[in-house]
């Protein structure tokens, strides 16, 4: 087996993938976790992520983003080889959501009340949208940015991220009701 050294060409550009790594490190184990929802496998998708983006490190283009570079490697990943140990990957099913599309707004909730139902209502989201408002409003990646990652149109991140929202807004109402 080739060591792992051995791909690269000089000791720089191994600690300059550490530097970028350890960087980013924290919002890639985020994202794993909210993939995975388990906190071992979120690590163990962030390690064999982090092992793939190290050998392929001499494709990176310098002055790109790694950030996003990672997420992506991080994602297919996931996708590859996690899901299809459990089962083939969730499709959105646009008919199915479209009923979110015109709900009420909502308003005031408790902090607490709050925090807790957006959890629940992100964890209720299909993998896609999932994936796509976590990248958007914690790791804060653009359009464009989500578009590499996902693999997708921008067109379809923007569409992801108004499911996204509408069904998240559909499920907290109906959590909210719940504790009333």
């Amino acid at each position: 087996m080739i060591s792992m050294f051995r791909l690269f060409q000089n000791e720089k550009s191994k600690e300059s993938f550490e530097d970028n790594l350890l960087e980013h490190i924290d919002s890639l184990f985020n994202f794993a976790f909210r993939l995975t929802r388990n906190r071992e496998q979120a690590e163990d998708l962030v390690q064999e992520a982090s092992l793939r983006g190290f050998k392929a490190y001499h494709k990176f283009v310098e002055g790109t983003n790694f950030k996003a570079w990672m997420f992506t490697i991080l994602r297919n990943t996931f996708v590859n080889e996690y899901r299809k140990k459990t089962r083939e990957p969730l499709k959105v099913n646009y008919e199915e959501v479209e009923n979110f599309v015109s709900l009420p707004e909502f308003t005031g909730f408790e902090e607490e009340l709050f925090s807790e139902a957006l959890q629940q209502s992100i964890d209720q989201l299909p993998e896609e949208l999932r994936s796509t408002i976590m990248l958007f409003y914690v790791e804060q990646l653009s359009y464009k940015e989500i578009a590499e990652v996902m693999k997708c149109p921008i067109g379809t991140v923007m569409s992801r991220l108004f499911m996204a929202r509408q069904c998240m807004k559909k499920n907290m109402i109906k959590l909210a009701k719940k504790e009333y």
